[in-house]
């Protein structure tokens, strides 16, 4: 399952950046669909590596954080083929996305689903708890 498509890429980034990157004839004018697809494809599965030990894959409804991670990843990875401009861009939402993708396999960061695909149950009010009575205070505690 791709949690991308090809016009998510086309509304995302420069159409002239696009059929750059999409094209090996350096007079094209269109965007090639298949790089893009295939770049998609492959960003997509390096986030499931990413998922599969927290959430049952693929996931029924993904979040749209999923989408931007992504096309980020499947930018990157058409740069770095053919690079455009400066890569550091690129490569800077590339690691943001890695690294982001890491607090979600860790648990650190979650996504807002369970791990089979649901919301978590919101969390009712905490309950008070009394522990016991204070063993040191100022009196007892005086001259010392």
């Amino acid at each position: 399952m791709s949690y991308a498509s090809p016009q998510d890429m086309i509304n995302r980034y420069p159409n002239r950046d696009l059929v750059q990157l999409t094209n090996e004839d350096p007079t094209a004018v269109t965007i090639d669909t298949a790089p893009l697809q295939q770049a998609l494809s492959d960003a997509s599965a390096e986030i499931d590596g990413y998922l599969e030990g927290r959430f049952a894959l693929p996931l029924a409804d993904p979040p749209a954080v999923l989408n931007r991670l992504a096309t980020d990843i499947a930018m990157y990875r058409l740069q770095v083929l053919r690079p455009l401009h400066d890569l550091e861009d690129a490569r800077r939402r590339y690691d943001d996305a890695i690294a982001m993708l890491g607090k979600v396999a860790s648990g650190e960061l979650t996504l807002g689903l369970a791990a089979d695909n649901h919301e978590p149950p919101v969390a009712g009010a905490a309950e008070a708890v009394e522990g016991p009575g204070r063993v040191f205070s100022r009196g007892s505690l005086k001259g010392y």
